[in-house]
């Protein structure tokens, strides 16, 4: 462990396999990600948590309000 805390990361840092890697690198998902970042940080500010107290179901169910899609396309 590297000593950080409250830090959020987006981009091209994320655990997944070779194949999903592959798909996570372009643009859009690369937007996403920054977009959860940037929301689960104001949350985590608001609600005074740290990073990793942020309730994952919140943030999903705001991101969903503002129109992020988290379910993939059958």
């Amino acid at each position: 462990m590297s000593g950080l805390e409250n830090v959020f990361v987006a981009d091209r840092n994320l655990s997944a396999t070779h194949a999903a890697q592959a798909s996570a690198r372009v643009a859009g998902p690369c937007f996403a990600m920054g977009e959860a970042a940037g929301v689960a940080a104001a949350m985590a500010v608001r609600e005074n948590v740290a990073s990793r107290d942020v309730p994952v179901d919140e943030l999903q169910c705001v991101l969903e309000r503002q129109g992020a899609i988290l379910t993939p396309a059958l």
